[in-house]
């Protein structure tokens, strides 16, 4: 999106907490006044706005999935149409969503900036969100009003080596006037998270995307293909099965995702090939309808998982690792499970053999 022309016309800043040390909400610190930028802030402002959902951002287009009348997309599109004492109170139910979307004690606080506007040509109205993190190297400053200091706002947005910022933006669309019912039909939604990387095909952390936002990836058949590859492996891991057959499983799995020339994949196509017994084919094939995947066959598109098929990794007690092309994982090693020594109760440990069919060639 290229938020040509883009200007916006209030901006409004609440707090909120982590939770406390018994894992209750801690209410957000209201604002009552809307936040006033000079002019070079307010350009400042934008520069952030288009870096983080403009052209050559890492935003992700998002389908808004929740739209009961309490979710947040509802209230988004109640509120883009208000006027500023309305909007400024409406603000803080936007705080409280993101309060109680935050169900852990590791996700910080941070504040909550609220602010409308409108971009492009012709101008169209676009709401954004944005939730940045808060250094310890920053005062927090709060006047008798309760409300934010301008100071402490501009060290927190305006800072370039500031990353630490979660940026949702509803934007609306040109065909918006149409009456629907479904509020992807006026809204394009834009979400990006400096924390996350998009090589995976992510975007956003969940609680921010989903919980608070109301919002859900596009089903691309590069998201289905990566459903399916992590379903699959979860599915391998929980078998009571040897190492070895496992380990020949996940081969399977990279050689059907990566080497086999079909365009199309199915879970009914993978459990028949590589399962062998009828009652696990069934475990399986309910186990991926239960995550959501497809029934029937769907294209493969493996553009979220091409580093993953690289190379396969093993993971062991003590910080032992094993990672190899995967190719060369299927042909040169191989794993076995063996008794250990005798524990305690004269019991034998379960240890790992692994073969590698090759010489050492260098040592660190």
């Amino acid at each position: 999106m290229q938020l040509l022309n883009l200007t916006i016309d209030r901006i409004i800043i609440h707090q909120i907490h982590e939770r406390d040390n018994d894992g209750n909400k801690v209410t957000p610190t209201q604002s009552h006044e809307y936040t006033l930028f000079d002019s070079n802030a307010m350009e400042a402002f934008k520069t952030r706005v288009r870096d983080a959902l403009g052209d050559g951002s890492k935003a992700v287009e998002m389908e808004i999935v929740d739209q009961e009348p309490d979710d947040l997309p509802s209230l988004v599109n109640e509120m883009i149409e208000q006027e500023h004492d309305s909007f400024a109170a409406s603000s803080y139910d936007i705080a409280r969503k993101l309060t109680d979307a935050q169900h852990t004690r590791s996700i910080p606080g941070g504040i909550i900036v609220v602010f409308s506007g409108t971009q492009g040509h012709p101008a169209k109205r676009f709401f954004g969100i944005i939730k940045a993190e808060i250094h310890s190297a920053y005062e927090k400053k709060v006047n008798a009003r309760g409300e934010i200091s301008l100071k402490f706002v501009e060290e927190v947005l305006l800072t370039p080596g500031t990353r630490l910022y979660k940026t949702a933006g509803f934007f609306e669309k040109a065909s918006s006037d149409a009456p629907s019912s479904d509020l992807n039909d006026r809204w394009t939604v834009m979400i990006s998270d400096y924390q996350i990387s998009k090589t995976d095909g992510k975007a956003a952390a969940q609680y921010f995307y989903s919980d608070f936002l109301g919002c859900g990836y596009p089903q691309t058949s590069a998201r289905t293909t990566m459903q399916f590859y992590d379903s699959t492996r979860s599915f391998i891991s929980e078998l009571d099965i040897p190492v070895a057959e496992k380990s020949d499983l996940l081969n399977a799995l990279t050689t059907y995702l990566k080497v086999s020339t079909s365009s199309a994949i199915s879970s009914s196509e993978f459990a028949s090939t590589y399962f062998n017994d009828i009652d696990v084919q069934d475990a399986f094939s309910s186990h991926m309808e239960e995550c959501g995947l497809p029934t029937v066959a769907f294209t493969k598109d493996i553009c979220h998982i091409e580093a993953s098929l690289k190379f396969r990794r093993v993971n062991f007690g003590s910080n032992v690792k094993i990672i190899a092309p995967s190719d060369a994982f299927k042909d040169l090693i191989i794993i076995e499970t063996i008794d250990g020594d005798p524990d305690e109760s004269g019991a034998p440990a379960e240890w790992t053999k692994v073969t590698i069919k090759d010489r050492i060639t260098q040592q660190e």
